[in-house]
């Protein structure tokens, strides 16, 4: 979901605000205050007080002009009654969209601060670089910033019934034909590749949808349709264990099960399910 009424900050030689919205982070999940069913974030004075200290804070933007900060705290530590920790996957629909857009943000950031102290060319201390979220090597001049891996994920349809994807341990569940994008391949090349690869069937007329940000922990999704243009079902038995193709009825009556309204996935069919009414 797209980080609207959102203002990023960079890092500023100033003085971090002492109150503002909290995203804490461990290997738990993210920090929220829930008071019986209402869950938010944690916002005014550090809210944790003297039971756990904030680790890495980052000011990492405003929402309403309200300050957003994030860091982590450690993973053993107690939280208050009226506090505990969600994935950043099941926290979805319990905090408003803005609050989850900005909370994968926080969560991409604190993960790549955490995991990139080192320098990858030469294995010397990384130093920040001011103004930015880049490191930089003080010894060879290496320089790193956060990470985005670009993916492409396609809904290849054929008349009134879409190709289905099953990985092993995803139970009941399918989805769509997915992944990442190789150096020097467009998005489109990649599409009809991983289709080819994965499924053994070719795609035409490939349109571009739109993206999605996924921060587990560093894809951007990048939603596509495509038309199927032959070929028969093979699957290739290394990323898939089935592809079948559903119609606008089993879909409707609720076979298979689909991906969760969170993803690009589920967004992508609902789009083509709403043009049969």
């Amino acid at each position: 979901m797209p980080l609207t009424n959102f203002t990023r900050r960079y890092p500023q030689d100033a003085p971090l605000p002492s109150a503002g919205l909290w995203f804490i982070a461990n290997q738990h999940g993210i920090i929220v205050s829930k008071q019986q069913k209402n869950v938010q974030m944690p916002s005014g004075a550090w809210p944790l007080s003297a039971m756990a200290q904030p680790v890495g804070v980052l000011m990492i933007g405003e929402a309403a002009g309200v300050p957003c900060l994030a860091c982590n705290v450690p993973d053993d530590v107690t939280l208050p009654e009226s506090f505990r920790a969600f994935s950043l996957r099941d926290l979805y629909g319990h905090v408003d969209d803005l609050h989850y857009a900005i909370a994968g943000y926080a969560t991409q950031l604190l993960h790549w601060q955490r995991s990139s102290n080192f320098c990858a060319n030469c294995g010397n201390p990384l130093d920040p670089i001011a103004g930015e979220w880049g490191k930089r090597c003080p010894r060879c001049g290496f320089t790193t910033y956060p990470p985005v891996n670009p993916c492409t994920i396609t809904l290849v349809h054929d008349g009134e019934r879409i190709l289905m994807t099953h990985k092993r341990g995803w139970g009941a569940r399918y989805g769509l034909v997915a992944g990442f994008v190789e150096p020097g391949e467009t998005l489109e090349e990649n599409v009809a590749r991983e289709i080819e690869e994965e499924t053994g069937v070719a795609v035409r007329d490939i349109q571009y949808w739109r993206s999605q940000p996924w921060p587990f922990p560093h894809q951007l999704m990048c939603g596509f349709y495509a038309q199927y243009a032959g070929g028969e079902v093979k699957i290739d038995g290394v990323e898939l264990d089935n592809a079948q193709w559903f119609t606008v009825a089993d879909l409707r009556a609720g076979k298979p099960d689909i991906p969760p309204p969170l993803s690009i996935a589920r967004q992508l069919i609902d789009n083509w399910l709403a043009q049969f009414g």
